[in-house]
């Protein structure tokens, strides 16, 4: 006998950094997925505006960005995401197993 276990997610967007820490004051929430570059806070800004109050220190933080760069990475675990993952090696598959492993 076997059975199938399927993940669906359920998904709020917004449509900056702000937008986003509001969203997630106001609601329950498992995990954060975010860009970097975003308009009134930054994807790194909102990293470490969750990442400063305790309710959210275990909140997993998954940032998707062009930034590339060793600096970019560096700065990104500085703020507090779990993992850094670079759109120019951006696999939808790769952003799920990501949040399967971390939720």
């Amino acid at each position: 006998m076997c059975k199938i276990l399927r993940w669906y997610f359920e998904v709020a967007i917004a449509v900056d950094g702000l937008e986003g820490f509001n969203k997630l004051r106001a609601d329950n929430f498992d995990a954060v997925v975010s860009d970097v570059e975003m308009p009134n806070l930054s994807g790194l800004q909102l990293t470490a505006k969750i990442r400063q109050d305790r309710e959210y220190s275990e909140l997993p933080i998954i940032l998707v960005t062009t930034l590339a760069s060793a600096e970019d990475k560096r700065r990104g675990a500085e703020a507090g995401a779990n993992p850094y993952l670079t759109k120019g090696d951006f696999d939808r598959k790769i952003l799920i197993e990501t949040l399967k492993r971390l939720i």
